[in-house]
């Protein structure tokens, strides 16, 4: 068994690729590790509602909601370890998929030995990082507090929030400085899952966000509009 400690590691694997997720499961069985597959993000959602993992293997490209939203999603929610797993190789979409908050980013196709090289890597570090308490994201005056659906200015105001515009906030602070699509967006608020690029549901939400946040709302500052693509967040 491919231990790193006295524990199996329960590993859920997420990619619309059937013949590469059996390739990669039984790769990961033989050596102890329990193994669950998801070819699509809302099925990977409900295997996540209904046991802890340790690890996730993620695929970016898939059909409908985008592994990158899943990944800022598990980022937030959890201290288990991400390792993206992707055909895409630009250097850009690689970093910015770590700031997002994967722990590594592996090519395909890679050798298995590599892959298994990084999991172990990644697993050690995530053991590690357990018992660390989640510091509350921060951008400008607010503090976005982790698991709690409210906002804390720091001249002590609080503002409620609507799970949807908590969950578009959180994404907003894992992604400065990048530009946020509309589709990205309605995948995180969970408004629909194939709302289309001109649902006008994400200019409400939006809205409301700049009311709460923004000193001048009819002057955004943190949340710019990119006409036509979606939205940058400007932290400060």
């Amino acid at each position: 068994m491919d231990l790193i400690s006295d524990k199996a590691f329960r590993v859920l694997l997420v990619d619309d690729d059937e013949d590469y997720c059996v390739k990669v499961q039984a790769q990961l069985q033989e050596r102890g590790y329990f193994v669950d597959c998801a070819h699509d993000v809302p099925s990977a959602r409900r295997l996540i509602d209904a046991r802890p993992y340790d690890l996730y293997l993620l695929d970016l490209i898939m059909p409908g909601t985008s592994g990158k939203v899943l990944c800022r999603e598990l980022a937030t929610q959890s201290v288990a370890g991400i390792i993206v797993v992707s055909s895409i190789s630009d250097d850009a979409e690689r970093i910015a998929l770590l700031e997002l908050g994967a722990d590594d980013y592996i090519v395909k196709p890679f050798n298995a030995l590599e892959l298994l090289a990084r999991v172990r890597s990644v697993l050690r570090r995530s053991d590690r990082n357990r018992a660390t308490p989640r510091q509350a994201p921060r951008f400008g005056p607010w503090a976005l507090v982790d698991g709690e659906r409210h906002l804390k200015h720091e001249d002590g105001r609080v503002i409620s929030l609507t799970s949807s515009e908590a969950e578009i906030l959180r994404f907003f602070v894992a992604n400065p400085n990048m530009l946020c699509t509309r589709e990205d967006i309605l995948a995180v608020a969970r408004v629909r899952q194939y709302a289309g690029a001109n649902d006008r549901s994400v200019d409400t939400l939006i809205r409301r966000l700049r009311k709460k946040v923004e000193v001048d709302p009819g002057n955004p500052r943190l949340i710019e509009t990119v006409w036509g693509q979606g939205y940058v967040f400007r932290p400060g």
